[in-house]
């Protein structure tokens, strides 16, 4: 294979995608499965954090990884070493009484371990939000990316049940749409702001 052939094969940058709920029948997480399907289809290198396969503990401030219990270290490794690893973040979270869900948030929390990183928090990533229901959570996750360091894509979505099918696949059309503009966005970010580790 020659040089120009394995270029195009490898990927340009890492994409998480956080998102998802407690509910079996997860409209965010199937947003979530749809932007990182167009995110690897541009050749983004993706990695899936689905809240409700996680089974997160509740974030505890004065605790480091080590004093989780141990049923709880292999989600938690995992959280953290995504989080460090990502060069852009699709987050999708369902509208709960006019903010982010709990468990959502929650997660979010755990980011405060890279606080000491040589890279702290989400430093030079960029992230791209995508609420549920309404647009009510969009506000309090522009402002965890900001405390967060990172940069936010300019577009944002509110996506709702009409935009699916039974099976929970992203059928609308427009929706599709603005969700393929976002995770371009990323793709373009990632690839003109290369991040040093």
């Amino acid at each position: 294979m020659s040089d120009t052939q394995q270029a195009k094969h490898q990927p340009r940058g890492k994409i998480v995608g956080l998102g998802g709920s407690l509910r079996a029948a997860s409209l965010s997480a199937a947003a979530l499965r749809a932007g990182m399907a167009m995110a690897a289809e541009l050749g983004l290198d993706c990695e899936t954090l689905d809240v409700r396969e996680l089974q997160l503990p509740m974030y505890r401030p004065d605790w480091a990884l080590a004093d989780y219990p141990a049923e709880h270290q292999a989600s938690l490794q995992r959280l953290v070493a995504a989080f460090r690893s990502a060069d852009a973040m699709l987050w999708t979270c369902p509208a709960y009484h006019g903010a982010m869900s709990g468990v959502f948030k929650n997660a979010l929390d755990f980011m405060q371990l890279l606080a000491r990183d040589p890279r702290p928090y989400l430093q030079g990533c960029a992230v791209g939000l995508v609420s549920l229901s309404d647009s009510s959570p969009l506000g309090g996750m522009a402002h965890c990316v900001q405390e967060l360091r990172a940069w936010l894509a300019p577009t944002r979505l509110t996506l709702d049940d009409g935009d699916f099918d039974d099976a929970l696949a992203l059928r609308d059309e427009a929706a599709q749409r603005r969700l393929r503009r976002l995770v371009g966005e990323l793709a373009g970010f990632v690839a003109s702001h290369p991040l040093t580790r």
